[in-house]
């Protein structure tokens, strides 16, 4: 069995648990304030950040791509990962924006002042860098309902890893009450499909 090391607003732990509900594994999820790691999770990831995967082998696999990737050697159903050398480039490139583009400018910012800045050190949240990350997110939104323009999906004609780790990080933002869909309509659908399946009932 596998046991997921994560924190409920790390959209990138989110990532892999729509993943493994997409293959309907059987996990055991290990929260873990990111913040304040414990000296276990530290031994199992020195860096400290999340997620962290533990599989069959008791072997740990770190972030988002290394667990994509490990997913993706043993050739599971649903497939989420493309033949083609050009759709599997497009995938990990959509991946890694999300895991480093998207957090720095968007996520990290917003969950500092409005969570961390709060809750663990008990001051006000600054209101410019709130305006500033809000800003890029209307960039974001923007470039990827371009992205989506009469398709159904955003890699091909299937759910890919890409859907499920941009469907992650959207609802983070979601969860935070801080998305705005009604300019663009093709990712606002494209969202509410990727919602609708039983893997986000999670």
């Amino acid at each position: 069995m596998f046991t997921l090391y994560h924190y409920y607003l790390c959209p990138s732990s989110r990532s892999i648990r729509l993943i493994l509900e997409e293959y309907k594994f059987i996990y055991d999820t290990q929260l873990e304030n990111y913040w304040k790691p414990q000296k276990e999770f530290l031994l199992l990831n020195p860096a400290g950040h999340l997620p962290v995967l533990i599989n069959d082998d008791n072997y740990p696999l770190i972030g988002v791509n290394v667990i994509m990737e490990y997913f993706n050697s043993l050739n599971l159903k649903p497939i989420l990962m493309k033949d083609d050398y050009r759709e599997q480039a497009e995938i990990r490139r959509i991946c890694h924006w999300f895991e480093i583009v998207f957090k720095k400018e968007i996520l990290d910012p917003l969950i500092y002042e409005k969570v961390y800045s709060r809750v663990v050190e008990n001051i006000n949240p600054n209101s410019h860098n709130i305006r500033s990350a809000l800003q890029n997110l209307n960039f974001h939104i923007e470039y990827f309902d371009y992205l989506l323009k009469n398709k159904d999906w955003l890699i091909g004609k299937n759910l890919t890893f890409s859907d499920l780790i941009a469907s992650a990080n959207f609802s983070t933002m979601d969860y935070l009450g801080l998305l705005d869909f009604r300019k663009c309509q093709y990712i606002k659908e494209w969202y509410l499909k990727v919602k609708s399946r039983p893997s986000f009932k999670t």
